[in-house]
């Protein structure tokens, strides 16, 4: 489940490396640097099992990490660089800036544990603890106090029920967001998801673990650690914000990774994009906003490209079959850059005015051929595209279709057939339902047939013949049900 770090500024919020810009000691311990820290330090941080926020106000791990080769210094060269381009300045000023406030923010905390101890606390203590702080020291010494008493848990999913347990212990104090914020930060770490959950048999499984969880209507499961329930049911009760933004952060790394989602297979993975799309729509609005909407457009644009797109139609054999796959492909194409290009399939088939009429040649029976081209209308009528193209294209496919029931004389066929009035009347619903009938004209066709049939006298007794006297009522409330739907009022 691991994501490159070249996907890391995609899943970044926009305004992260401006927010992150530090020019003091305090400013080192904000939110966004510590986020920052936490995208660029993940390796070193799952390694030792702690958060940015332990780093920061923890002197042995903090030594840990200038005792770890590279791994800071490449860190420091990476987000220098992006701050220093955001402001245009110079790269190689801002790391000789970065590492001076480092070096400075090492020595405060180095020399406030030297000079400054704080006293061990146990959970019961910790809220009281905080709160005995002077209001503006709170957070440092706050924090302190956490990275000291959560350097104990050398798992994952230990700490996290720690810190779960904490929260409890801490509602409704000034320790409660300390508490939460470092909860979130745990959560970020992908191996502690998996010890949370349980390692995922595909990307889509971890991301639909992370939606429901983020909904606060994650369903409990043998292979997930129980903690799991009791993060959903604080964040069902809206008390954990910034745990819920982790949850979106995950999710958003996940779908920035190159691992495709359910299947190396166009079919199977554009479909699943959009699976996805539909999961993270919450009604009003898409978790994770905008950059969601822009990584999964970037996501399906890997198989929704001219290439690919060929060659899923070029499989089709069948003119119809490449027709009807076509507008599939556009019911599930999300973003108008995946739009546009699956446009230019459609103009170039239906810029042959003789398409259609291809569709339904052969000499195969009419009906599977009227159902086709009720299908592809469907299609047409839903579809994005502009509304005088969508007329156009509709009118070709409905121009077909009343020439085919013509040529078919379908209806003429059905009358002449054996059989009463009734089961004539329910051999064209049977047609209705399963396609056959274009919206509009050839239903109005249908439905004027069906009412021949109901006005004649010996209809009701022809549908209702052999029927047990306990049935009729059931049998009459059905048929009548099924008319309603089209406008048809009808009682036995």
């Amino acid at each position: 489940m691991d994501v490159s770090k070249r996907d890391e500024p995609e899943a970044a919020p926009d305004g992260l490396v401006e927010a992150s810009y530090c020019t003091t000691v305090e400013h080192f311990f904000g939110p966004s640097s510590r986020d920052l820290i936490g995208r660029y330090l993940a390796p070193f941080l799952d390694q030792l099992i702690i958060t940015p926020t332990e780093l920061l106000h923890s002197a042995k791990c903090q030594k840990r990490l200038h005792d770890s080769g590279r791994t800071l210094m490449n860190a420091v060269d990476k987000i220098a660089t992006l701050q220093a381009r955001s402001r245009k300045e110079s790269p190689a000023k801002r790391v000789r800036d970065l590492h001076a406030l480092i070096g400075q923010a090492s020595r405060k905390i180095w020399d406030d544990e030297r000079d400054h101890p704080l006293p061990s606390v146990k959970p019961e203590g910790f809220a009281d603890a905080v709160t005995r702080l002077p209001e503006a020291e709170r957070g440092y010494g706050g924090n302190r106090m956490l990275a000291d008493h959560l350097t104990q848990f050398k798992v994952w999913k230990d700490k996290i029920r720690q810190l779960v347990r904490l929260l409890d212990l801490c509602e409704g104090s000034a320790a409660f967001p300390l508490v939460e914020t470092q909860l979130a930060e745990a959560l970020r770490s992908n191996p502690a998801l998996d010890q949370l959950f349980g390692i995922a048999e595909c990307v889509e499984a971890r991301c639909n673990d992370l939606i429901d969880l983020w909904k606060g209507a994650w369903t409990p499961r043998e292979t997930a650690d129980p903690v799991v329930a009791d993060i959903n049911a604080l964040i069902a009760r809206d008390r954990v914000p910034s745990v819920k933004a982790s949850l979106e952060f995950a999710l958003l790394r996940a779908l920035a990774g190159k691992v495709p989602l359910r299947s190396a297979e166009p079919d199977a993975e554009i479909q699943a994009v959009f699976d996805m799309f539909r999961r993270m729509w919450t009604g009003h609005a898409l978790i994770g906003g905008a950059k969601a909407l822009a990584l999964l457009e970037k996501r399906q644009a890997r198989h929704l490209n001219a290439e690919t797109v060929t060659d899923l139609l070029r499989d089709r054999k069948v003119l119809a079959d490449r027709l009807l796959h076509l507008m599939t492909l556009c019911g599930l194409a999300i973003g108008t850059g995946n739009r546009e290009t699956l446009k230019t399939f459609i103009d170039h088939y239906f810029g042959d005015r003789d398409v259609v009429p291809r569709v339904v040649a052969g000499q195969d029976p009419p009906v599977p051929k009227l159902q086709t081209l009720t299908q592809l209308h469907r299609a047409l009528k839903g579809s994005w595209l502009p509304e005088d193209e969508r007329a156009a294209h509709a009118g070709l496919v409905e121009a077909a279709h009343a020439d085919l029931l013509k040529r078919s004389r379908l209806f003429e066929q059905i009358d002449k057939k054996g059989g009463g009035r009734s089961q004539k009347v329910l051999t064209l619903l049977d047609l209705h339902r399963k396609g056959t009938f274009i919206d509009g004209i050839a239903v109005d066709a249908m439905r004027r047939q069906i009412e021949i049939h109901l006005r004649d006298p010996g209809f009701t007794a022809d549908y209702l013949q052999c029927t047990p006297g306990t049935d009729r009522d059931r049998k009459v409330a059905l048929l009548s049900r099924t008319l309603a739907t089209l406008g048809i009022a009808w009682t036995a």
